[in-house]
């Protein structure tokens, strides 16, 4: 799984590099995820980056350990870390033990903790693509309105309405779904009083408000954060319960798996580095080192000239 990995990455950083230079149009931005910078800091993005970092140290570094076990590898130390606020695990086989073992036993430790933060990212995909039947025994499954997850400071929304209110309508207009939402506020001009019908601790209120101008586009903004509401089955449920699960497992999908995908490069520093160059020596033997420079130079470039012409390309991205 992790050989084949590491070449597919490979392809599609080659790829979108080329898309980079040569047609932006089907590039996709490649970038290190930073809080406050690539990340918006706000405090959902911030829990859902961390719990998604905690998942993948923890099963990455565990999957490492036991394949050593399995193997009959030595290890050196365990522990747990915390990198700023964020609790992690580190294992550390014996490294003398590990190179005296067979090719075989060190190719697996060192594609073990690539191979978990896979598993652990097609999991989660398989529960968001059965995101109906995972929520159904209490909540409803499709949308009855727009769940405001937050504001944004200064915006029209700011002191009119609160997180975890509901829009279900503006003036005459019933809001179901966000693409409702999105075509009323462009037929309506910037500048305009409208009256919102929102669903505020279980009671319906209405409240006026004068629509924005979109930093972004033409059209009117209220300036929030949103997310499809599905209601609750039970009066005692939390309305934001699916937002907050919906998007832990979209956050570690996507940061597991391409973590997963990363790691197994042959990069410097990287698991795919030692993995690669364990194969390398099994098949080519004495001549294995030009060929396992040649391809770790390759896989280091892709990846710093994505990084660098994704900065320039998209200097504005962010994940929120």
């Amino acid at each position: 799984m992790c050989l084949g990995g590491s070449i597919y990455i490979t392809y599609i950083l080659s790829k979108n590099l080329y898309s980079l230079l040569f047609n932006i149009e089907e590039a996709s931005p490649v970038s290190l995820l930073i809080p406050g910078i690539t990340i918006t800091p706000t405090f959902n993005t911030l829990l859902f980056f961390s719990l998604s970092i905690v998942i993948i140290l923890i099963s990455h570094e565990f999957s490492h350990g036991v394949a050593a076990r399995a193997e009959g590898i030595k290890i050196k130390s365990t522990g747990l870390i915390l990198l700023a606020i964020i609790p992690g695990a580190f294992v550390e086989p014996d490294e003398e033990s590990l190179n005296n073992s067979r090719k075989i036993s060190q190719a697996r430790v060192y594609a073990a903790g690539s191979t978990a933060n896979i598993i652990i990212a097609l999991i989660a995909l398989i529960l968001l693509l059965n995101g109906d039947l995972l929520i159904s025994p209490f909540y409803e499954t499709s949308s009855s309105g727009i769940l405001i997850t937050g504001i944004v400071p200064g915006s029209p929304a700011d002191g009119i309405l609160n997180n975890w209110d509901v829009i279900i309508g503006i003036n005459e207009y019933k809001i179901l779904e966000v693409r409702d939402l999105e075509k009323i506020l462009k037929s309506i001009n910037p500048g305009s009083l409208v009256e919102l019908h929102i669903l505020r601790g279980g009671k319906i209120e209405s409240l006026n408000m004068i629509l924005g101008k979109s930093p972004t586009t033409n059209y009117s903004y209220i300036g929030v954060y949103i997310y499809p509401y599905y209601a609750p089955k039970y009066a005692l449920l939390p309305s934001f319960l699916p937002f907050y699960l919906f998007n832990s497992l979209n956050w570690i999908y996507m940061l597991s798996l391409s973590v997963g995908l990363i790691n197994i490069m042959p990069i410097p520093a990287l698991d795919g580095d030692k993995l690669i160059n364990v194969i390398l020596k099994y098949l080519f033997k004495n001549r294995s080192s030009i060929i396992y420079n040649v391809i770790r130079l390759y896989c280091l470039m892709i990846l710093i000239l994505n990084i660098s012409f994704s900065f320039i390309a998209f200097p504005s991205f962010k994940l929120s």
